[in-house]
């Protein structure tokens, strides 16, 4: 398989991202991720005019390796994120948290994610237009470290 269209989001690091340690803590970035994953896919769970839908993407599961501390800075880290998976009613997602300069990788990790209608609490398929807009990011399943 070719190498992924992934989505780029480029966001800071704020004062209140970063620990006792002096660096980003572990909570930290999963807002880097849930923040790029809608940056890249707005119209799961919104319609057109904004508001919330019956139908949204729930996690379900993440598995995240910390690859490098990112102490506090002024630079902004770049987040991708692409599809490694489409299921009836779940998609597996990829993410890759560096440097804008591409020059230090920080986490890699990858999550799942379930279509919920909201009045019957129960999974809900994908219909076309959600699933094409997956496959356009469809890619590799990121390398992650084993236990």
């Amino acid at each position: 398989m070719n190498s992924p269209q992934r989505a780029r989001v480029v966001m800071p690091v704020r004062w209140s991202d970063i620990d006792l340690f002096g660096h980003v803590n572990n909570a930290a970035f999963l807002r880097f991720l849930d923040d790029a994953r809608f940056t890249a896919f707005p119209s799961m769970g919104v319609d057109a005019a904004g508001r919330i839908t019956d139908r949204v993407l729930v996690v379900v599961k993440h598995e995240i390796d910390y690859q490098a501390a990112i102490p506090f800075t002024a630079d902004p880290v770049a987040v991708e994120v692409w599809v490694t998976r489409i299921g009836s009613s779940s998609v597996d997602l990829g993410y890759e948290v560096s440097s804008t300069g591409g020059d230090r990788t920080y986490l890699v990790a990858r999550s799942r994610m379930v279509q919920v209608n909201q009045g019957t609490g129960r999974s809900q398929p994908f219909d076309d237009a959600e699933r094409a807009e997956f496959e356009q990011y469809l890619g590799e399943v990121p390398a992650l470290r084993g236990w």
